[in-house]
């Protein structure tokens, strides 16, 4: 009965002993993998901090083009308008000029 016991205690431990050699190789084998995939994160976070600061001076860039197209857009709005003003005044010399000689005519044809 001893040796029964025995026998049976010692393939119980062996198998357990297979059990936890299984479960260290899984263990060291998920250590591995962790080690990798916080590698690769920081990686990734290394990458994502370069892309945030060129899309920061992109930004920038961006802005700087902004307020010059707008300082350019305003200077010219204003020559087009002191141009604008330009014409119609002429237009309305023209058009006073147009409508005396109107009114000469008329009154050389009423003589």
């Amino acid at each position: 009965m001893f040796f029964v016991l025995k026998s049976r205690y010692r393939r119980e431990k062996i198998e357990l002993l297979g059990k936890i050699e299984k479960l260290r190789k899984r263990l060291e084998e998920l250590g591995k993998n962790k080690v990798e995939i916080l590698e690769e994160n920081n990686k990734l976070e290394l990458k994502n901090k370069e892309l945030k600061q060129k899309l920061k001076q992109r930004n920038s860039e961006i802005k700087e083009l902004k307020s010059k197209l707008n300082d350019v857009d305003g200077r010219l709005k204003v020559k087009v308008e002191e141009k604008t003003n330009e014409y119609k005044e002429k237009l309305q010399r023209m058009q006073s000029a147009y409508d005396k000689l109107i009114f000469e005519l008329e009154d050389l044809r009423n003589r």
